[in-house]
Formats: C-alpha cells, sequence, structure tokens
C-alpha cells in the first residue's frame, strides 16, 4: 500500500483565496430571475452554504483494523550496529507485523490535502476515501506485543489529529469570510441588476413596432425555466421572460392611459374596466391564451396569461376604496400565485376621489407596513415595483409591478 503525506498539497492561503474568487464568480453571475425568485438573505445563505468547509473529525472508536506479516527493510548509516566502511551490504531485513487501520471521519474531505498555517512535520501519511482514512504501522516481530501494536495505531492517531486541529483552526475564521464576501458580491450585483432595470424605466425605451393591424404590439410569450433557491423541492415551473413582462406592463400602460382620456370608461365598473383591458391584452399577446375569471390556485384571478396549463402571469384589477381594500386585493394577488409565479400586475383604477395626488401618495406606504414587504425595486409617476414573500414559502418570492389611473368619473 502506497500512503500519501497529509497536509502537504496546498498552501493555506493559496487554497482559501481560491474559493474565494469562486465565490466570488458565483455571485457575479446570478440572474435577475434569482433575484426575482428570492431574498438576498437567503441567495447570500445558499451560495456560502455551498463554499462552506466543514471542520475535520476523526471516530477512532469506530476504527477497524488487520494484521499481516511483512518483511520491513531498513537502511542503515556507516558505523551503525556493526556495519563497517567495507561492507557491500548496508540493508537489514526485519521481520515485522504491517497492521492497516481504516479510520472513519467527518468533514470536508479536501482538508486533508491543506497544509494549515501552523503544522506539525510529523509527515503523517493516509489514503483518503469516502470518508475514510488507511494507514498502516509497522512493528518488529522480536519486540511486538498486542498492547504496543495498539499504542502504536493511537499514536498515529494522535500525530495525525495535531494538525485536524490546526486546520480547523484556520477554516474557522474562513468560514466567516466566505458569509462576507458572498454578502458583499451578491449585493453588488442586486445593486446592478437593480440600476439596469431603472436605467430601463428611465429612457422609456419603446417597443418595437409590428406590421400587425392592431394598434399595440404583439409580444410572443416565450416561457423559460427559472432556478429559484426557493425552499420548495418540486420541479420549478415555466414563467414569462422579464422582456414579455415589460412589455406586457406597456400594454397595460397604454392601455390606462387611453382609459383616462376616453370618456367610454366613465361609467364603467371594476370588472367592465378590467374587460377594456383584456381587449387591448387580446390584441397584443400571442402564443397564449388571455381570459377574464380564470381559476388559478386558490381563487379567481381578473386577468391571467395561461401556458400548457400553468398561469404564467397573473394580475388583479381593483377601484381604489382606501388602504384596507388595495391591501385585500395585495393579499388575494399572493393567493392565487403558485410557486411558478414571480411576476404580477396590479391594477387601480381611482373613479370616486378627487384627491388622486393623495392617493399616489398612500401606494408605497400601503406596501411598505405589510409584514411581507421586502423591497421596492423603481418607480416611475403613477407606478411602483415592489418584492413581497409568497405566504407559504419564505424562500420565495413575487414581484407586483402596481399601475395607478385616474379614470373619468
Amino acid at each position: 500500500m502506497r500512503d500519501n503525506i497529509l497536509f502537504n498539497s496546498y498552501p493555506w492561503y493559496e487554497y482559501s483565496q481560491g474559493i474565494l474568487g469562486e465565490v466570488r464568480t458565483k455571485a457575479k453571475n446570478l440572474s435577475k430571475d434569482v433575484f426575482e425568485a428570492n431574498s438576498i438573505e437567503h441567495v447570500v445563505e445558499h451560495i456560502a452554504s455551498q463554499y462552506t468547509l466543514e471542520p475535520l473529525h476523526t471516530y477512532p472508536e469506530q476504527k477497524t483494523q488487520d494484521i499481516v506479516e511483512t518483511i520491513r527493510t531498513v537502511d542503515y548509516p556507516l558505523g551503525s550496529f556493526g556495519i563497517s566502511d567495507y561492507d557491500d551490504d548496508r540493508t537489514v531485513q526485519i521481520p515485522s507485523y504491517r497492521v492497516v487501520v481504516e479510520l472513519p471521519f467527518s468533514g470536508s474531505e479536501e482538508l486533508w490535502r491543506v497544509s494549515p498555517t501552523t503544522r506539525q512535520m510529523n509527515r503523517a501519511s493516509a489514503d483518503i476515501s469516502s470518508n475514510q482514512l488507511t494507514f498502516s504501522v509497522e512493528t518488529e516481530q522480536s519486540s511486538a506485543t498486542a498492547e504496543s501494536i495498539e499504542n502504536a495505531v493511537l499514536q498515529k492517531i494522535a500525530e495525525i489529529n495535531i494538525n485536524v486541529g490546526h486546520v480547523n483552526n484556520d477554516i474557522s475564521g474562513f468560514n466567516k469570510s466566505v458569509r462576507e464576501v458572498a454578502a458583499t458580491e451578491v449585493q453588488k450585483r442586486f445593486e446592478q441588476v437593480s440600476k439596469l432595470d431603472s436605467i430601463k424605466m428611465a429612457l422609456k425605451i419603446p417597443l418595437e413596432k409590428t406590421t400587425n393591424p392592431s394598434p399595440l404590439n404583439q409580444v410572443k410569450i416565450n416561457v423559460q425555466k427559472i432556478a429559484p433557491l426557493s425552499t420548495k423541492k418540486e420541479e420549478p415551473g415555466g414563467t414569462i421572460s422579464s422582456d414579455d413582462y415589460e412589455a406586457i406592463i406597456e400594454t397595460i400602460r397604454s392601455m390606462g392611459a387611453s382609459m383616462e382620456s376616453n370618456r367610454a370608461s366613465e361609467a364603467r365598473d371594476e370588472e367592465s374596466l378590467r374587460d377594456m383591458l383584456l381587449v387591448g391584452l387580446s390584441a397584443s399577446i400571442k402564443g397564449g391564451a388571455v381570459g377574464g375569471e380564470l381559476f388559478h390556485k386558490s381563487g379567481k384571478t381578473d386577468i391571467s396569461i395561461p401556458f400548457d396549463n400553468k398561469a404564467t402571469f397573473v394580475a388583479e384589477c381593483k377601484l381604489w376604496k382606501g388602504e384596507v381594500y388595495v391591501n385585500e386585493g395585495i393579499t388575494q394577488l399572493l393567493g392565487y400565485t403558485t410557486w411558478r409565479d414571480a411576476k404580477t400586475v396590479l391594477v387601480i383604477f381611482n373613479k370616486d376621489n378627487k384627491d388622486f395626488s393623495a392617493i399616489q401618495g398612500q401606494i408605497e406606504g400601503i406596501f411598505n407596513q405589510r409584514k411581507d414587504y421586502v423591497r421596492t425595486i423603481g418607480q416611475r409617476e403613477g407606478e411602483w415595483r415592489f418584492v413581497l414573500i409568497k405566504p407559504d414559502d419564505n424562500g420565495r418570492q413575487i414581484e407586483i409591478h402596481v399601475l395607478l389611473f385616474d379614470v373619468p368619473r
């Protein structure tokens, strides 16, 4: 059996900095969908858990061992044990026993190859496989007893455990660094994603026009697979892309602006105003069906875009009847969503309140005061975008884009 020297392959500094580099790369490559589906804290925890090192721990009481006869060849220097300068053979063959020990361990296996900052130079060696160290101890047959063999094995384990302690001391501070680096880099990436969204909203980039006779741009709904860091175990389903989400919002924005200046909406109730939006969405969207009052999880939605029998987008329309009524609408919207939904819309129509500016001033506070509120992504006049926690899954987040329209009374 050829053993390998433990704690000898990689210097601790080089090894630890390599891991921290991987943490930074992982955070820098996070997609927008990850932030839409999870809290920043959850993303940090997810990344940190992948790179956190588990301390090594050996279990001598669970070791197994076997003993075989062997011949040990020993090289002696000149002048020792009666060997003279004239002797050609300076080796001695010594009958011995070889004890092969299998020692179970727990912890991050790669740590056995890392040289800690403080190291006992005992050059202990072992083969490493499947949470088990395999090493050997040899003793001369002439002086061997069961007690001396057991003491030799325990001495070897003690030597190994000296460096186990040293490497564990290094990782105790390192694991804290992993979390700190993950938190810093995830926050940077989140700010990059948020800045891009804010720039897009500020530039008001128009949709690409088509040759379709409809005055509204047609948008093809493409369902993409996302891999959110949710606590749910089942396979994630489909969702609309971020570009499609923005295009749908632009359609609702255009329809709402038209309704604000069109007296055809003045006598409409909540359901009728919803139907007017559906007309615009039906003309704007291809690749999926748009329908009203479609069942979706725990209740009925005002607007739903199904794909393969799954809703990829849901929206709720409400007349402004005060803070309590809007909160009910938010709760309803969150209740409609399944684990697969990440992007939703809440449309609020004001018909009876003359002080429209006062209503605008209340929207952000309504969301900020909710226990499930996470953050505000961005806003423009008459619009807000909020992220809330899904009621039955703290690891999953729902994005709600709010549009407020002042329609004729």
